[in-house]
């Protein structure tokens, strides 16, 4: 494809297409991120009704048809039709769960408790895939005019979904940290010892994220390829970002014990936001002024370092939560409540998830009135990282964990359910079975057992095994499609197979990797 212009005046049009954007309402950016959870329900339900008749391959490529690619739809042609798309989703969901409880040889198979059986949490895994998968969509498909302007970052304040980008990375990878884990009392060894270990630890990551930043920056300028400048700045790139607030959360951690994680990100975050509004640096940071050196040059980068920082550990806050609901789980399983009322008596059972999920919920209503106030305060700023803005990533991760630990929960109720009936069966069989053929019986309980409802999808377990290969692969791509196809000019059709095949080959490339057991660890 020949492009009408030269490269030069190409270059500057892309510039100008993604920059001064203003972003659109909070809850447009919240019903954006629905069809990923209904995906989940109904990729799980639809694989479980065609078990028997799917390959290990088939089933990847369903997975990949009913989750990855009502996302590009959503992001793209079908932004304006996302409340459509999610009925039609949920409606199939419904239908597959009547098929599996109309079919009672399917039911029998159906086995499972209400509770994760393993340390992994499947709703954490599905947050933090997503995540990545919902970038990865957006980086490449903002430079095609089948991507809705609003949904691009916006230029100083307001809420967007590419401005969540990287605000949900850095939370979802505090969701899983080692300090979200530690619920020791006192610390193992002296403030010098942890500090060693916890630099040693993080030296590697660090040195390797500053060569892939400094990499990218290179890259781009050698090859001409467009900047937004004001995203993070001349040099400055998400990579350097994630590397100088590892530097800063390992040497914070040293000292503060991680129990504290809450107040010190908050206490993080209230810092930030006086200071900057105190002492000009706001109007410096957002104003036109000159980017003469390095720090006016990527000031966006730099001011907005101690903002991750307090999201940071609030998100440790926020995973310490998950972890220590679930920490004692080996030794309850479904706890009862019973309640009178007007002589009538109401028994009910419920397990940790559920009472997380309404845990999650509480905090989010709480994150979206701290939201609120900041915005009528200070605003939103992605430029900043304000605190308005860490409080609507906060609101925005916690919604979607609650909506995915309900999807689970959901899954959990089916497979709990079927396997009310699989006991049910198993009786009546095992009758049948002392007088004909036990061992074939057996044979068949065996088979059925494997076959279960599952609540994380394949893709989303190797996306999640290399999670930074994943969208490192991703961002070569991105740059690999705009030096080869001249995006502004591409139809409509044309770009949806184009963003359709990137995200088969990305996805593709990690769940290689990931059948191997190859962890590519940056």
């Amino acid at each position: 494809m020949e492009s009408p212009v030269s490269k030069e005046q190409y270059r500057l049009q892309q510039e100008a297409f993604v920059s001064n954007h203003g972003g659109t309402t909070p809850q447009e950016v919240i019903l954006m991120l629905m069809p990923n959870i209904c995906s989940i329900l109904l990729t799980s339900t639809t694989l479980a009704v065609f078990r028997r008749y799917s390959h290990r391959n088939v089933s990847v490529v369903l997975e990949f048809a009913l989750s990855v690619i009502p996302n590009i739809l959503c992001c793209t042609v079908f932004s304006e039709h996302v409340s459509s798309v999610c009925i039609v989703m949920m409606s199939i969901t419904v239908l597959n769960i009547i098929l599996l409880g109309s079919r009672g040889a399917n039911l029998s198979s159906l086995t499972g408790v209400m509770r994760p059986v393993t340390s992994k949490r499947p709703f954490v895994t599905n947050f933090r895939a997503l995540t990545n998968i919902i970038s990865t969509i957006c980086i490449l498909a903002v430079d095609f005019r089948i991507f809705p302007r609003k949904f691009a970052k916006t230029e100083v304040f307001g809420y967007s979904l590419m401005d969540t980008g990287v605000g949900l990375f850095i939370l979802a990878n505090a969701l899983v940290a080692p300090e979200a884990r530690d619920f020791s009392s006192h610390r193992q060894a002296g403030f010098r010892e942890t500090l060693t270990k916890n630099m040693k630890n993080c030296f590697r990551s660090c040195i390797l994220l500053l060569a892939l930043g400094l990499g990218r920056c290179v890259a781009v300028e050698y090859s001409g390829y467009q900047k937004h400048v004001t995203e993070y700045g001349v040099h400055w790139n998400f990579f350097i970002t994630l590397a100088v607030v590892k530097l800063f959360t390992s040497m914070i951690t040293s000292t503060v014990n991680s129990k504290y994680s809450l107040l010190s990100g908050i206490w993080i975050l209230g810092m930030h936001e006086y200071i900057m509004s105190t002492k000009g640096l706001k109007q410096w940071v957002l104003g036109d002024g000159p980017r003469d050196d390095f720090i006016s040059a990527n000031r966006e980068g730099l001011i907005s370092v101690p903002g991750y920082v307090g999201l940071y550990f609030v998100g440790i806050a926020v995973g310490r939560l998950i972890h220590s609901t679930y920490q004692n789980s080996h030794t309850k399983l479904n706890m009862n409540i019973s309640v009178k009322l007007f002589g009538f008596e109401f028994q009910a059972s419920y397990n940790e998830s559920m009472l997380l999920c309404i845990k999650l919920s509480l905090i989010s209503a709480q994150a979206c009135i701290a939201t609120l106030i900041c915005d009528s305060y200070f605003k939103i700023s992605r430029r900043l990282a304000n605190a308005g803005y860490c409080m609507w990533i906060v609101t925005l991760t916690t919604t979607m964990l609650t909506f995915l630990l309900l999807a689970e929960v959901i899954l959990d109720i089916i497979n709990y359910a079927a396997g009310e009936t699989y006991n049910e069966n198993k009786m009546k069989k095992l009758r049948r079975s002392l007088r004909l053929n036990l061992k074939k019986y057996v044979d068949n309980e065996e088979e059925n057992k494997e076959c279960i409802i599952k609540r994380s999808l394949e893709i989303f377990e190797a996306v999640n095994y290399n999670g930074l290969f994943f969208f490192l692969f991703s961002n070569i791509m991105t740059g690999l499609v705009n030096m080869l196809v001249y995006t502004l000019y591409t139809e409509r059709l044309a770009a949806l197979l184009i963003l359709t095949v990137y995200m088969a080959v990305s996805v593709s490339s990690t769940l290689i990797l990931y059948r191997l057991q190859i962890p590519i660890k940056l």
